[in-house]
């Protein structure tokens, strides 16, 4: 089968790389993108083509995989360079957005003729020992995007309409990475006030299973913290009939954005 891929970052170049492995043709555009992109496209074993118009032409199944800002833009792009094409490709929103933007995304694509289904990852990146990610997916073609289990992947049809996959994605983001940035806050604050090792003595003490996420996870967030900042609003927006789950999610993607801007201004992502 062959199969595009829409950003090729660690999930995308990841998850393109798997499916190469497991005998699928996977391409992607470096139009625009970077040499750390190139070389990661370059190791995964996915074929560079010129354009979005090419993978189009060349792709049974389109995945796109972009920071959640992106992702109506990209879908946009990817419609345009569709238009006037005999193009009959399954478009596949797999980005950590609210069902209100995937519901748009879903129009976008559609405008285009084009299949859409809405998907959320859940889980890092494909590797060998790892039973995951899982990829949540519903729409009217997700039996299509389904096929790539054969291919490695494991995707997980659920039932609802548009925008039920990427509700899943909210909901389950809002808690892990929630946790984690409430968890930078506190930790932060209290080095700030001279308990920061008194703090971590207690908590490896009395909350030793939350104290082992932390440890594993908080590393790992901090070159991430730009990508989460949008991630942190979509959910927002997702959650804003509850009471204070607005504010509570915009309050976290300011964090985010401060921890971004911090690792900017000393020259590190």
């Amino acid at each position: 089968m062959r199969i595009g891929i829409i950003g090729t970052g660690e999930m995308g170049s990841g998850i393109g790389g798997w499916l190469v492995a497991h005998g699928a043709d996977v391409s992607t555009s470096l139009e625009g993108r970077s040499a750390s992109s190139a070389e990661r496209v370059r190791r995964a074993g996915i074929a560079a083509v010129a354009d979005l118009n090419a993978v189009a032409r060349t792709s049974a199944i389109v995945l796109s995989i972009v920071p959640p800002g992106q992702a109506l833009g990209v879908a946009a792009a990817f419609a345009a360079a569709c238009d006037g094409e005999a193009v009959t490709s399954v478009f596949v929103d797999c980005n950590a957005i609210a069902p209100e933007t995937s519901r748009a995304v879903g129009e976008t694509v559609e405008s285009a003729r084009l299949s859409y289904v809405d998907a959320g990852i859940i889980g890092g990146p494909p590797s060998e020992g790892y039973d995951g990610p899982r990829i949540y997916a519903c729409g009217r073609h997700v039996a299509t995007f389904a096929e790539l289990n054969a291919y490695g992947l494991h995707v997980v049809p659920i039932d609802g309409e548009i925008g039920t996959a990427s509700a899943l994605k909210m909901c389950y983001g809002g808690i892990t990475k929630g946790v984690i940035g409430v968890g930078a806050a506190m930790f932060a604050c209290a080095e700030r006030a001279g308990v920061g090792s008194v703090l971590a003595e207690e908590f490896a003490s009395s909350q030793n299973v939350l104290n082992t996420h932390m440890t594993r996870n908080l590393p790992g967030m901090y070159p991430k913290a730009y990508r989460w900042v949008a991630e942190m609003r979509e959910i927002a927006s997702f959650g804003g009939d509850e009471p204070g789950v607005a504010a509570m999610y915009e309050g976290l993607a300011e964090r985010y954005s401060a921890i971004a801007e911090a690792r900017a201004a000393k020259g590190s992502r």
